[in-house]
């Protein structure tokens, strides 16, 4: 027994030998500190500017070296936001996303903001794009290149140069080709691959290939959950992101990664582990959703969430047309949801009390919403209150709750155990 309580403290002690020299007690070569100083940043360390690609609403975007993402929920136009991309790379412009030209290519470190709107400014280059897309068909995929994506571009030059408008319809698509290769040759300046069929570790080696071969601008990973087994394999999500980001910054090009937002209406978080890692490691993040309002025609957003520089506060709203091809809304007014996302009133109720609605009896809305009962959790008063009581939207609820407390119709109340809100009748009568 002596003996075997000597073998278990012995290799206990080993163990914790081998830890030790696992976390830092071996003395580091003079290799291994020459390389780690290659890593160090001083304030007068010699490092090019960054260099966006685009600016929407004139905030830059999309830098070369970074990655990018762009998330939503399924069928939130997460696609139709990339072939917008897309189709700026091609020409100068398309809808909000504008091209910003550096003048000698990518070595150059003087910027100079570009446009058509400028006598005798020379034409943009076709930026460099790599497509590869492991979601949808190879038919999809050469639909949205073909009859979206190269209309788009055309369309979007022609408004700038003529204004004239271009029929986008397929049975046009020789002629809008030809117009497009005539500044610029696609098949050397778009490549687009249909990873679907593959298994992931291949698509993961083919991605790698084709950014070290095509060498491209910017690269378009549609999704990159594709490139995993498991979503929530936390070791595959970091390699992957260390894998892209070297890559990004190798080659200097911008990275945009597509990913699902989880499916609960109130999550907006990136889903698994592969979302939380591209959170915390993407420059700046873009969400796509689809609003749909009644009796009026689907409408798409796109948010910049997130930011490592200047922050867009303005949201582009685009439409799809009778050809199929986004339309820009810039004037859209979003009609408000409140917190349980219900749709709200466009109508602005942060006047007077009186201009909320001064005939409201105050006295018959609280009781009505308490359903013959004298106390009732805030959030239950005013879901009942927006459901069944004709009051328009949260704003108005609110003002009619504090005319309501300064009438000492009802008052507020905090559980002493729980902290939630109860509004409490001041009386007990009721409206029937």
């Amino acid at each position: 027994m002596n003996e075997e309580r000597f073998e278990l403290v012995k290799n206990s002690l080993s163990r914790n030998r081998r830890t030790a020299n696992l976390v830092g007690q071996v003395t580091p070569t003079q290799q291994e500190i020459d390389e780690l100083y290659v890593e160090r940043i001083t304030p007068e360390t010699n490092l090019p500017p960054m260099q966006p690609l685009f600016k929407m609403f004139d905030v830059p975007c999309f830098y070369r070296g970074e990655l990018v993402a762009d998330c939503g929920k399924a069928k939130s136009g997460k696609t139709y936001f990339l072939s917008i991309l897309m189709a700026a790379c091609l020409k100068e412009k398309a809808l909000a996303l504008e091209r910003i030209c550096h003048t000698d290519g990518k070595d150059n470190t003087a910027l100079e903001l570009c446009s058509l709107a400028t006598e005798g400014t020379q034409e943009l280059k076709p930026l460099r794009v790599l497509w590869i897309d492991t979601e949808q068909s190879q038919q999809s995929t050469q639909e949205i290149l073909r009859d979206r994506i190269i209309p788009l571009a055309e369309k979007c030059h022609t408004d700038l140069t003529d204004n004239t408008d271009l029929c986008c319809e397929s049975s046009n698509f020789a002629a809008q080709k030809e117009s497009v290769e005539s500044v610029c040759d696609i098949n050397n300046t778009f490549y687009a691959f249909n990873l679907r069929g593959l298994g992931f570790e291949k698509r993961g080696k083919m991605v790698n290939v084709a950014i070290r071969t095509i060498k491209p601008d910017i690269c378009i990973i549609d999704g990159i959950k594709d490139l995993m087994t498991d979503i929530n394999d936390a070791v595959q999500a970091t390699r992957i992101m260390e894998q892209l980001m070297a890559l990004a910054k190798e080659f200097n090009c911008s990275i945009v990664c597509v990913l699902h937002l989880n499916k609960s209406e109130q999550d907006r978080n990136m889903r698994g582990s592969i979302g939380t890692e591209l959170t915390n490691k993407a420059f700046e993040v873009f969400q796509c959703e689809m609003i749909s309002e009644k009796d009026k025609t689907d409408t798409f957003k796109v948010t910049q969430t997130y930011s490592r520089k200047q922050k867009m506060k303005q949201k582009f709203y685009y439409r799809i047309n009778d050809e199929g091809l986004p339309e820009w809304c810039p004037d859209y007014q979003e009609q408000p949801r409140d917190d349980q996302g219900r749709w709200m009133s466009p109508k602005d109720t942060s006047g007077s009390s009186e201009e909320v609605k001064s005939d409201m009896d105050l006295h018959k809305l609280f009781t009505t919403a308490m359903e013959g009962r004298n106390q009732r959790p805030f959030g239950e008063v005013m879901a009942i209150a927006l459901k069944k009581c004709g009051v328009i939207d949260a704003k108005a609820y609110y003002r009619y709750l504090d005319l309501a407390v300064q009438q000492k119709v009802v008052h507020r109340e905090v559980h002493p155990e729980t902290g939630a809100t109860w509004i409490v009748l001041d009386d007990n009568v009721l409206p029937f």
